[in-house]
């Protein structure tokens, strides 16, 4: 319910309502008016290279180990309540059109380096779309433990 989804473990906790929406959702909102701009013309950026790469593979590292990360302030929860369907409608609409977008780029343009992780770097729209997962299966185990936590 989205009494439960805004409902927190602990005052200093992120509830549901705050991973989904204002995190995850915030952050690929934030990538797609990034994307928006860095898009309108690619001839100046460069191919991730093998340096895109290794910092790639340092990030999915760190996100495998037991560790904390401070979240970028934008994406850092503001206690607002919000609806499930509120935040479905929004980030399905988020990633509808970050979809078209890629979509819209030729083969060349998305091994570019076009994206950039606030800590890692400039990286190409494969390693953005992988970092997403990785990112929403981390916050999946945040939710569920969450769930766990205020069903009851």
């Amino acid at each position: 319910s989205d009494d439960i989804i805004n409902k927190k473990p602990t005052p200093n906790a992120w509830s549901i309502a705050e991973v989904l929406a204002a995190h995850l959702m915030t952050g690929e909102e934030a990538t797609l008016g990034y994307l928006q701009k860095k898009t309108l013309d690619t001839s100046t950026a460069h191919n991730a290279g093998l340096k895109g790469w290794w910092k790639y593979v340092v990030l999915k590292i760190a996100f495998d180990l037991p560790l904390r990360f401070k979240a970028p302030t934008v994406t850092t929860p503001k206690q607002k309540f919000a609806s499930l369907k509120d935040i479905d409608d929004k980030w399905t609409t988020i990633r509808r059109d970050t979809l078209a977008l890629i979509n819209k780029l030729n083969d060349v343009d998305i091994k570019k380096e076009l994206w950039r992780h606030p800590v890692a770097g400039k990286m190409n729209l494969f390693q953005m779309v992988d970092f997403f997962t990785i990112h929403f299966e981390r916050h999946e185990q945040q939710v569920n433990r969450t769930l766990k936590s205020v069903a009851n």
